[in-house]
Parts: C-alpha cells; structure tokens; sequence
C-alpha cells in the first residue's frame, strides 16, 4: 500500500477532503477495509502506526493543549488519532506548523478519534489473523515526543491562532 492509497482511504472514511468534515468514520473505515486482502490490512496499520510517531512532537502536543485547555498523556495519544482522521492535510499541516490547525477543528471537545487506531487491527482479528504487524516498527508513538517540551503556564504565547480562536 502506497501512502496515497493510505490517504485515500481516510478520506473515503471522512467522505471527502473538506477541512470541515469530521474525523475519520472508525464504521466507514471498517467497512473499507473489510474489502481488503489481509496484506493490505496489515500495511494499512502500519502506515497508521507510523503516522502516529510522526505526529509525536511536543509542538503538535502543545496545539491540542491549547485549544482542548490541557491534554494528558492519552488525549494527546487519541487527538493524534484525530489528526490522522481528518485527513492528509490536516496530518501535514499538524507537522509544519500546528498553529494553523484551526479549519480543522470543528469541535474543540471532540479532538479525539481512539477508535480509528485500532478498526484495522480489529479487522485483522476478526479474520483470525494473530500477528500485530506494529511489531515490525522499532518505534513507539508513545515515546517520548521529539522536540522541547512546553511551558504550560506560557503555551498559549506558542500557538497565538490558536489561542485567539479557542482560548
């Protein structure tokens, strides 16, 4: 699987590409996959899995504690989720500059898609396959973010649109 097919199919699971759609359909992803070879599958949690490290930078953690008005460890696991689900944009705009994550947030309180990480694994179960294909990735996306840490009593001076629009 590509990453372009990847994206693909979060967006087909978000009906469409607008920055005002909801996150990702964790049903609608379901049933895309089911479609899928096991192979496919596997590759597809891979990708997500990825994704998920990627996004692991006290930056990104700082936009969802801004806007969300603080963000534990497993919010900031599960609003990662989010950001994979509402699609390939909103993922690259979260890496270049999550300040400018605003369009993307249709509800500040609903920053959260836990279930979307786990649809392809639970596809993979249903069809009797034991393996994790994670095991493969030598990282974890709940390593310790890359980057510096941020000031929680200063964060709000870090992400100025941000904190205009949801602070």
């Amino acid at each position: 699987m590509t990453t372009d097919q990847f994206w693909q199919i979060i967006e087909e699971a978000r009906g469409g590409s607008s920055p005002e759609l909801a996150s990702a359909s964790s049903h609608d992803l379901a049933a895309i996959l089911a479609k899928l070879s096991d192979e496919q599958v596997k590759e597809f949690v891979k990708h997500f899995y990825n994704c998920l490290i990627e996004l692991n930078r006290w930056n990104i953690w700082g936009a969802g504690y801004v806007v969300s008005g603080g963000m534990g460890d497993d919010s900031y696991h599960y609003f990662r989720s989010w950001i994979i689900g509402k699609g390939r944009s909103a993922y690259n705009q979260a890496l270049s500059d999550p300040d400018l994550l605003g369009p993307w947030i249709d509800n500040p309180e609903e920053m959260d898609n836990e279930e979307l990480e786990y649809v392809a694994l639970n596809v993979l179960e249903s069809r009797g396959v034991e393996d994790d294909p994670r095991d493969d990735i030598e990282e974890s996306p709940d390593d310790d973010p890359q980057g510096e840490p941020f000031d929680e009593d200063e964060v709000e001076r870090s992400y100025p649109r941000l904190s205009a629009k949801f602070a």
